[in-house]
């Protein structure tokens, strides 16, 4: 019977953190020296460039680095163009509003039997606000 107990109470402590981890704004992972900046007029057709620092970090010979971002929440119309590059990435907007991008750094390498290994370098939410173009109606 202890044991059903101890069982229940874990149970209920691990929804309630699951409930509190929701509410808990997401927090940068992955490597303390890895940044992510993101420069560009913020206007609808203009083109940002997001460039991933690593400092003094290099991917290793026979490893490569692959680059993820996912629209989180973006406003009615279409998406945002994506082009995934490392170190430099390239977004450009086609409707004004709030989005929200979460962006994804991970080195990749390859087994020589045919598995593959994913090590996280950098995971961060950014919100970016876009604002029309100049002379749009």
């Amino acid at each position: 019977m202890r044991g059903f107990q101890i069982l229940l109470l874990v149970a209920a402590l691990h929804l309630t953190g699951g409930a509190l981890a929701a509410q808990t704004p997401s927090q940068d992972k992955g490597r303390a020296d890895a940044r992510l900046t993101i420069a560009g007029d913020r206007v609808v057709g203009a083109e940002l460039v997001a460039t991933f620092e690593m400092g003094d970090y290099e991917v290793p010979e026979g490893m490569y680095a692959s680059i993820n971002v996912d629209v989180m929440k973006r406003p009615e119309g279409e998406r945002p163009d994506i082009q995934t590059g490392y170190p430099r990435t390239r977004l450009v907007f086609k409707a004004p509003g709030t989005y929200e991008l979460r962006f994804r750094l991970n080195q990749i390498s390859k087994s020589s039997c045919g598995g593959v290994d994913a090590v996280l370098l950098l995971e961060t939410t950014r919100v970016l606000e876009i604002a029309p173009a100049e002379g749009a109606r």
